[in-house]
């Protein structure tokens, strides 16, 4: 039967799709192949491959036509296998084992679509395991057996594994049959048309190198996933550093020393050695500081910030003290790993979040109640507690009208500010006034503090002012005032108007503004604060205001005064310009201020003013206020004519602080 397995088999790999008649003439006798792809024989041929025989001596009628199979080669067909069955035949009918057998093929078909569908391994192998153990080291060379753990992937053909860098020299290898080691190109590789996991293990030497008693050997590894390096060293008490190490195990054994350690993938082995040097003995730390302080003084009060500059010798330490002066307030401790700060009997001690050895910096702001005026007082510093030496300097300064001397110094030494730290220069923009120079912890620093009266300065001040007075046949006077203001702090810029003057209109940096009146009588105008710095920037401040004037007498002669406002801050530059009706002669001027014909040039920034404009101003406020009166009274508004022509006179004066200014002329030819 198995031999009809076999021809079953062969019938599939030569045709695919196999057809048996078995009616088939004998003029049907030789192999063909049809139009269809099927491949013809005849009966008789069909019964040479599948060794059918209808004339068994032993077959049952029923049995004639059909195929007979030991359940043996049904198991190892289907690739099964079941317990006591004997010894069981299958038959099948050709009908069945037709579809048996066409089923076989398509089956094969498939199978071979999706090997070919199958994607291509993305790498040939993989090393997934690494291990170099140096089992002999001495001072010449070190002898190590490396174990490679490799995945190979790629089932086809030769693949070419490296696994060592050439520069290492091999003494023997231990490889699976059908595994052989390469030389090329500078690397050690493996080659094979195996697939699947392979373990190789390869013996090698490494040179060792000695320097100032230290040995060393290095060599370049390729790439694995895992690696572990082993290495014992026949020395005592050594210390053994390995290279990029991401652990390292290290503990005596019987024959020296033994380190194991995980490398990462890409990294070079290097191992060095030399003899360990014992651990000192723990001592207590020994501590120097040295302080640089900025003592800062105002209205009673002296505000201090320190900067501590600790030296820790021999053992690390968390925790740092520093000596606090009583009545000493601490606002802020910072510095490198400053965990927390407490302040408890005169000591702030600093907790840090590490153990720190050497250097370390701790800045210290803190306040203290100075009595300025009741004479003297001693400077609050804080210094290092327990320290082996203590050093410092001491800059004074002032932060306000306050005069500051030295007094008894115990212990420091009084010395030129230029000489002080450049660190202490840093803390401040202010002079500096007294610097000290301390090398003792136990010293003491005096002060006499004076506080002087506060002089008044000056925070509003009126760069121009500009007088623009109508005149008009009867007598009356029309004035439009403005001021060129820079304010720093004042609320409000307080004129004194002359008797009997009405203002009719005010405005501040061009906006109409509500006035307001002190007890001394006093017009009060709201100011706005000047933009920018330093010189700050002028605005204007306006007034328009009507007076009765002086009334011509029966033949137009007649005597005028004219006062002006007096601001209660100084004006740099004041300009008066008088216009008066063309029909009259004037003369006799006199008063405070200086006929010019035109204004000087003083500095400060001026709100030009033209004769046309000023003279508008001034007939649109007359108009406005005449129709106020009409409309409160009732009656229709009147057309109100100014004198727009006529002539001119100017007068200034330069600087005018709280005085009064007022000039006088007189007229006549005024006949209403």
């Amino acid at each position: 039967m198995k031999q009809l397995v076999a021809g079953i088999v062969g019938v599939m790999l030569a045709t695919g799709v196999l057809a048996a008649v078995p009616n088939t003439t004998p003029a049907e006798a030789e192999l063909g192949k049809d139009e269809g792809g099927r491949v013809i024989m005849n009966w008789e041929e069909f019964k040479k491959v599948t060794q059918w025989d209808e004339k068994a001596g032993d077959a049952k009628p029923e049995d004639t036509g059909k195929f007979v199979i030991p359940w043996q080669e049904v198991q190892d067909l289907l690739d099964i296998q079941i317990k006591d069955v004997g010894t069981a035949e299958l038959k099948l009918p050709w009908k069945e084992f037709k579809i048996l057998l066409e089923w076989s093929v398509r089956e094969s078909e498939r199978k071979k679509k999706e090997e070919e569908k199958k994607e291509p391994v993305p790498v040939p192998y993989l090393v997934t395991a690494a291990d170099y153990v140096a089992a002999e080291i001495n001072e010449d060379g070190a002898a190590f057996e490396a174990t490679f753990k490799i995945n190979v992937l790629q089932e086809e053909g030769w693949k070419k594994i490296d696994i060592l860098p050439g520069q290492v020299a091999v003494s023997g290898a231990t490889l699976p049959e059908g595994v052989y080691l390469q030389l090329a190109g500078g690397t050690y590789s493996l080659l094979t048309k195996q697939s699947g996991d392979i373990e190789a293990k390869v013996t090698f030497s490494v040179a060792v190198t000695e320097s100032g008693g230290a040995y060393a050997l290095a060599f370049n590894k390729l790439p694995s996933g895992t690696c572990v390096l082993d290495v014992t060293v026949p020395h005592k008490d050594v210390d053994i550093k390995v290279a990029g190490a991401q652990s390292k195990l290290a503990r005596p054994v019987d024959n020296g020393t033994r380190a194991v350690a995980a490398l990462p993938a890409d990294a070079a082995v290097s191992v060095s050695w030399e003899r360990a040097v014992p651990e000192a003995e723990m001592v207590p730390s020994k501590l120097y500081s040295e302080t640089r302080t900025l003592i800062s003084v105002a209205d009673g009060l002296m505000l201090g910030h320190a900067q501590i500059a600790f030296s820790i010798l021999h053992t690390p330490t968390r925790e740092l003290t520093m000596n606090v002066s009583d009545g000493v307030s601490v606002l802020e401790v910072t510095g490198t790993h400053i965990r927390d700060w407490r302040v408890q009997d005169g000591e702030l001690t600093v907790q840090l979040d590490r153990e720190v050895i050497g250097s370390a910096l701790v800045s210290v702001k803190y306040e203290t109640s100075a009595d300025a005026g009741a004479g003297k007082g001693s400077i609050p510093v804080v210094t290092g507690a327990g320290v082996e030496r203590e050093k410092g300097h001491i800059a004074v300064v002032a932060l306000s009208n306050v005069e500051i001397k030295s007094d008894k110094v115990t212990g420091a030494h009084l010395v030129d500010v230029r000489s002080l730290p450049p660190e202490i220069l840093a803390m401040t923009s202010q002079p500096i006034l007294l610097g000290y120079r301390y090398v003792s912890p136990d010293f003491e620093v005096g002060l006499e503090i004076n506080k002087h009266e506060d002089v008044g300065v000056l925070l509003t001040v009126l760069d121009k002012a500009h007088f623009t007075i109508m005149q008009t046949l009867d007598g009356r006077r029309l004035t439009r005032a403005i001021y060129n203001v820079r304010n720093n702090r004042n609320q409000f810029l307080r004129l004194q108007m002359p008797e009997g003057a009405e203002i009719w209109s005010a405005s501040v940096a061009g906006r109409a503004t509500q006035l307001a009146q002190d007890q001394d009588g006093r017009i009060l105008l709201p100011l706005v604060r000047s933009e920018g710095s330093g010189g700050m920037s002028a605005f204007p401040v306006e007034i328009v205001y009507a007076e009765s004037g002086s009334k011509p007498d029966d033949q137009g002669r007649g005597m005028a005064r004219v006062e002006l406002p007096v601001s209660t801050e100084p004006i740099m530059h004041l300009m008066v310009e008088l216009r008066v009706p063309k029909e009259g002669k004037y003369s006799e001027f006199d008063g405070t201020l200086r006929g010019v014909k035109t204004f000087a040039n003083v500095g400060g920034s001026a709100v030009p003013v033209p004769a046309a404009d000023a003279a508008q101003v001034l007939q649109q406020a007359f108009v406005q206020k005449a129709a106020a009166h009409v409309r409160a009274a009732g009656a229709d508004a009147i057309q109100v004519q100014l004198p727009l022509t006529g002539d001119v006179y100017r007068f200034e004066k330069v600087l005018v602080v709280s005085d009064p200014q007022w000039f006088s002329y007189q007229f006549k030819g005024l006949e209403r």
